[in-house]
């Protein structure tokens, strides 16, 4: 039993593993470019709308990324 729940533990980890670097590249992404844009133009346009909808963008991908790690894992595909 006890293998059973670390072998799910370790899927779960991945899976939060995945959302997370997903969501933290996104905002690295868009704060580079508001970054370049500001030191262009002058303005700096991050909302708070701005963050909000990346995060909702990099959950969305982050789950199906994590969901096809978890399935290739559980699948024992090579590379996984």
């Amino acid at each position: 039993m006890t293998l059973f729940n670390e072998k799910i533990l370790s899927l779960l980890i991945l899976y939060v593993a995945c959302m997370l670097g997903i969501i933290i590249s996104f905002l690295c992404i868009a704060l580079s470019v508001d970054i370049l844009v500001w030191m262009l133009t002058g303005t700096f346009d991050l909302t708070k709308g701005g963050i909000i909808k990346i995060i909702t963008i990099g959950c969305g991908i982050g789950a199906f990324t994590g969901a096809v790690f978890v399935i290739a894992r559980l699948l024992k595909l090579k590379g996984f």
